[in-house]
């Protein structure tokens, strides 16, 4: 695989033994070739198995190991009739649903209550391979990927009945706690929103990786979420139009 392993997912103070990558489904989609190319390329432990039942769930002694689980959209059905046992499965790691058809992915997003169970990311499967190892990647960093056109359905929610009144806005308006916002910080999370990488980021703005964390730690702080994908939420919900096209300098 092309990605350098020096910029591997896995902490450099941390064990490689104590991170895995659970890929739950078919062979079909899932092979032994991938599943070892994978292993290859991060360093961690990565399995197969059918079914989630497969996968012990996390206990205490499991507080810091890093696991991934990507769940296939053949286990949609599944994935939302019994979100308790992903989540526990889960544990502390992050829970992916891997998708190559757009409409599984949003009933999945739809459908799966984050305000119960927490948020979960999303991995295309049809994508290039290097895009592919990239989100797995920051999947392993628990910075959970969330496409645009999932980001568009928060941006865009469905229309208010007529019989509402509108409430008059202007071209100016900002949300409050968007306001608070430096310049800078509504950059970082316009780039964020747009599902970049902390050294994409860092390379379009001209600043270290580690500057690009401290200022999303001061964005989430501000505006009261724990993660990329709550962020990027909340950039579509509240972001005026012209704070999406924020110039890069």
């Amino acid at each position: 695989m092309g990605i350098p392993f020096q910029d591997s997912a896995v902490p450099n103070d941390s064990n490689p033994e104590d991170f895995s990558i659970n890929f739950v489904g078919k062979e079909l989609f899932y092979s032994n070739m991938t599943i070892q190319g994978v292993e290859n390329e991060f360093g961690v432990t990565t399995r197969r198995v059918q079914s989630i039942d497969a996968l012990p769930a996390s206990s205490n002694s499991d507080v810091g190991a890093g696991k991934v689980i990507v769940v296939d959209q053949v286990l949609l059905e599944d994935l939302l009739n019994r979100p308790h046992v992903y989540k526990e499965t889960a544990g502390s790691g992050c829970l992916a649903f891997a998708y190559r058809k757009e409409e599984a992915a949003r009933l999945a997003f739809e459908n799966w209550d984050r305000g119960q169970f927490g948020d979960i990311g999303y991995l295309p499967m049809n994508v290039a391979p290097d895009v592919w190892r990239s989100i797995l990647r920051l999947l392993l960093h628990e910075e959970l990927y969330l496409p645009c056109f999932l980001a568009d359905c928060v941006a865009h929610p469905p229309a208010v009945s007529n019989d509402a009144p509108a409430a008059p806005t202007k071209s100016g308006d900002l949300h409050p706690v968007y306001s608070k916002l430096t310049r800078r910080e509504k950059q970082v999370l316009r780039l964020v929103s747009k599902g970049q990488s902390n050294k994409i980021i860092a390379s379009n703005l001209g600043i270290t990786e580690h500057t690009v964390k401290l200022h999303m730690h001061n964005v989430a702080g501000k505006i009261g979420v724990s993660n990329r994908t709550a962020a990027a939420q909340f950039f579509f919900e509240v972001a005026p139009e012209e704070a999406r096209e924020l110039t890069i300098d």
